[in-house]
């Protein structure tokens, strides 16, 4: 469980939030928009969006 979310932050999966990528898999955040979505960027390139909540339980920073 992470305690903030910060662009630009390295995040890894702890929990499974979407069936394209296993637990433990790595991120980075790029975007939080004005609705509280956050844009992530997997580390093979594809970008993802999550609710604010769904980075904060089922992320942690590297």
């Amino acid at each position: 469980m992470m305690d903030s979310i910060t662009v630009g932050a390295k995040i890894r999966m702890t929990e499974a939030v979407t069936g394209d990528y296993p637990v433990g898999s790595a991120a980075t955040i790029l975007y939080i928009d004005e609705m509280d979505n956050v844009f992530i960027e997997w580390s093979d390139g594809k970008l993802f969006s999550f609710s604010d909540k769904q980075i904060i339980y089922g992320f942690e920073k590297i």
